[in-house]
């Protein structure tokens, strides 16, 4: 079965990029830019994994992360950004996330660390 993985990103040729990259790698791609359709995904459809951008419209990814938590604690989230700094990194873990991608990112990378953050999630 296909991991399904939910990304929000607010530009549009990043959301196309990461989309192309993971279906090709096998997985179902569940797109947004829009912070409110992306709660409103997460908590009615069961995702393997989120995928964030830290810079979005209305709310942060930081804050994303802090609201899907509330009735998640499970499905792995991770972030994509290109805040880079150590304590953005430190900042989506505190607030629940398992990764941290720097942009721009190793498609390998990507892939990998995500399929790693799925796995340990169903252990």
């Amino acid at each position: 079965m296909q991991p399904h993985v939910l990304v929000a990103d607010d530009d549009s040729d990043s959301r196309d990029l990461v989309q192309f990259l993971l279906q090709a790698a096998g997985f179902r791609v569940s797109v947004s830019g829009n912070p409110a359709e992306v709660l409103c995904l997460a908590e009615r459809q069961c995702f393997d994994a989120v995928l964030l951008d830290n810079w979005m419209p209305d709310i942060t990814g930081l804050e994303l992360c802090h609201r899907i938590r509330t009735f998640d604690q499970k499905t792995p989230i991770l972030f994509c950004s290109g805040a880079v700094r150590e304590e953005d990194k430190r900042d989506a873990v505190l607030a629940g996330a398992q990764g941290y991608i720097a942009k721009p990112f190793d498609p390998d990378d990507l892939i990998k660390t995500l399929r790693a953050a799925i796995k340990v999630s169903q252990l």
